[in-house]
């Protein structure tokens, strides 16, 4: 894992000292702009208010990281959200991880354009396309969001993909009826949405060739979250329930199938410190979005979807920095 001074962005010096503070620890960085953006927003989704300019928002916009560009979402057909998520973690994306952060997790399965892959909950297929990008594996994505898969796959066929990386959507409680010999499986951001895990799991074991690999990177709930009202209010902000375990059932069923888990790595910091980057990105990707939109009704639809994601997204963080939830990244083989 890279050391955190070699990804230190060019500027916001006062964030990235905040940011490497709370990296070893010591505080963690203010949520004030995601506050910022949840107050305004949730005022005007109740209809008490209109919401407040985008430059009003008392964001600090001198801290860049990097540009969204998400030029193929405009010139599809999309809801406001999948915009509004894109707009956020950039082309392909509906949750944060940039490319070059998706295929650097994978590096210890020295993947071969000979292998193939299962991507489970791929979303719009961003991350299987980094990865098939980078290692030249064939990725099948799975997808249990209809939309989502259907844009998803669009996206792969405008990208020239779309054999490599098609994108299906599927039912998780079918899972064991489209699984077939694989060499690798990938999952991020998912399978807390997943009620049966260990089915799932012992499903996807059964899928492996003679010596398979996985990487999760997924939420997971710790010890004091269990009883902790942030759980209540993160499904509460969501449109589905999430069913955490936590890191030692994971481990435990990985040890219960025979499965070698070779790395633990809590990047619970690195993940909230993308939901930073992906906030103070959005401000000037989505002013540009609802200004170039001439539809009443569907600047009003980029609204709304914008103050769904900021309500989501900023409870999310909140119980991530409370430590109630990690994000851990679980990679081993079949030994």
């Amino acid at each position: 894992m890279e050391h955190i001074d070699d990804v230190r962005p060019r500027s916001g010096p006062v964030f990235w000292k905040k940011l490497v503070a709370w990296w070893y620890g010591y505080e963690a960085p203010s949520l004030g702009f995601l506050r910022a953006y949840k107050t305004s927003f949730l005022g005007w989704w109740n209809g008490e208010k209109e919401p407040a300019p985008f430059g009003n928002w008392g964001i600090d916009t001198s801290f860049s990281v990097r540009t969204t560009d998400a030029p193929h979402a405009k010139k599809q057909d999309v809801s406001a959200r999948l915009v509004v998520l894109q707009a956020l973690w950039g082309e392909g994306n509906i949750t944060p991880g940039p490319a070059d952060f998706i295929t650097d997790q994978l590096l210890l399965l020295r993947l071969t354009p000979e292998m193939s892959m299962f991507d489970l909950g791929a979303g719009l297929g961003g991350p299987s396309r980094a990865i098939n990008t980078a290692y030249g594996i064939w990725v099948t994505a799975l997808e249990w969001d209809a939309e989502i898969a259907a844009t998803g796959m669009e996206q792969s066929i405008m990208h020239g993909m779309g054999r490599k990386v098609p994108i299906t959507h599927f039912d998780p409680g079918g899972v064991q009826k489209q699984m077939r010999k694989i060499d690798c499986f990938f999952s991020k951001d998912a399978l807390h949405l997943v009620q049966e895990k260990k089915q799932l799991l012992l499903a996807i074991k059964a899928a492996f060739k003679k010596r398979g690999q996985f990487c999760i990177m997924d939420y997971v709930i710790t010890a004091q979250g269990k009883d902790s009202p942030r759980i209540t209010a993160w499904n509460a902000a969501d449109e589905h329930v999430s069913y955490f375990w936590s890191k030692e059932e994971y481990a435990a069923a990985f040890s219960g199938m025979k499965l070698k888990l070779r790395v633990t790595e809590d990047m619970t910091a690195q993940y909230c410190a993308m939901i930073t980057e992906g906030f103070r990105q959005l401000t000037h990707t989505m002013q540009e979005l609802i200004e170039s939109e001439t539809d009443p009704v569907k600047k009003s639809d980029l609204h709304r979807a914008l103050a769904y994601e900021s309500n989501r997204w900023a409870v999310r963080a909140e119980a991530m920095h409370a430590g109630d939830i990690a994000f851990i990244r679980f990679s081993g083989d079949t030994g």
